[in-house]
């Protein structure tokens, strides 16, 4: 769906985009992260044909924007610019207008404002919408050709919790309508709910690029922790000595081990291993990543201290 090579862009002789290099694949929703002025926005507007590039190739659906060719996409910018003394209907009119849309506006304009959650509100200005509403808007007008590539800057920029989660959930239908988007945001737990595929754009470049279950599980903290109730004596020193520690922690009643190994074959090991000692265990988790967590290893970031449970300690010699 979008093929990029070798991409190139200055500002003022200074470069942003290095050599960029990026597929999107039909079908995937594809999550772009990286700081602020990373350069994701100027990727995007790009691709869409608003801004020229310097070096390299980009095609959206076999179409080169820079040669003037219509790319086949609908575009929220960061902050989009809305007529705030219409309402909803006369505003997607309008953009059906601007767009030469042929087919029946009032159905089409019903079938977008249904799918971003707008019907009961459409009929009032916009000017009198909340900030998630206002984005909302935003995504029915690029919903509204009905392309199937959607790129979406910064869509949840500014939004309180519920109205993220709306615009996660309209992103979540569109990839269950065989939708394709390209979502660019600084909430990284946003990008994790529904991203197949992450890139991490770093100096102008992607640094790296998986799918989001590969990515999670390769920078995963390889550590258990659990719970017991009461006092064990001797616990950390038997932990220590399993074939399968590396170091271990404790805070209270909380333990904390570093594994080696397959991380299944180490879970049921340790698992094994409580259930012997026949100790009242209160809780087990086989810690996961977060994609801030990966972010901060990529991008080069060491996290802070604190988020360390407690100093652990490693087997002698």
């Amino acid at each position: 769906m979008i093929e990029i090579h070798n991409l190139t862009k200055n500002y003022d002789r200074r470069p942003v985009l290095r050599g960029l290099n990026m597929e999107v694949k039909k079908g995937e929703v594809y999550g772009l992260i990286g700081r602020n002025g990373a350069g994701k926005s100027t990727t995007m507007n790009i691709l869409c044909g608003l801004l020229s590039r310097d070096g390299g190739t980009v095609t959206v659906n076999g179409k080169d924007p820079a040669r003037g060719e219509r790319v086949p996409v609908g575009y929220l910018p960061e902050s989009p610019a809305l007529y705030e003394y219409m309402n909803c209907y006369e505003y997607l009119s309008y953009i059906a207008a601007a767009a030469g849309y042929s087919g029946d506006v009032k159905k089409r304009i019903a079938e977008v404002v249904e799918l971003v959650g707008l019907t009961d509100a459409a009929g009032r200005k916009i000017r009198g919408y909340s900030r998630g509403m206002k984005q909302r808007v935003g995504m029915a007008a690029a919903l509204y050709s009905g392309q199937d590539l959607i790129v979406l800057d910064e869509p949840t920029s500014a939004l309180d919790p519920q109205g993220r989660a709306e615009i996660m959930s309209i992103i979540l239908t569109l990839r269950q309508m065989g939708k394709t988007v390209l979502l660019s945001t600084h909430i990284l737990s946003d990008v994790e709910r529904v991203a197949d595929r992450v890139g991490f754009l770093h100096n102008g470049v992607i640094t790296a690029e998986s799918g989001m279950s590969s990515l999670l599980e390769t920078y995963a903290d390889p550590i258990i922790s659990f719970s017991v109730e009461g006092e064990a004596p001797g616990l950390e020193d038997s932990l220590r000595a399993l074939p399968l520690c590396d170091k271990t922690a404790r805070n209270g009643n909380d333990y904390f081990v570093w594994y080696n190994g397959d991380k299944i074959e180490a879970s049921q090991a340790l698992f094994q291993f409580l259930a012997q000692k026949e100790l009242p265990v209160t809780r087990y988790q086989l810690h996961r990543a977060t994609l801030e967590q990966v972010y901060l290893k990529i991008i080069g970031q060491a996290a802070p201290a604190a988020a360390s449970p407690v100093t652990p300690v490693g087997k002698e010699g």
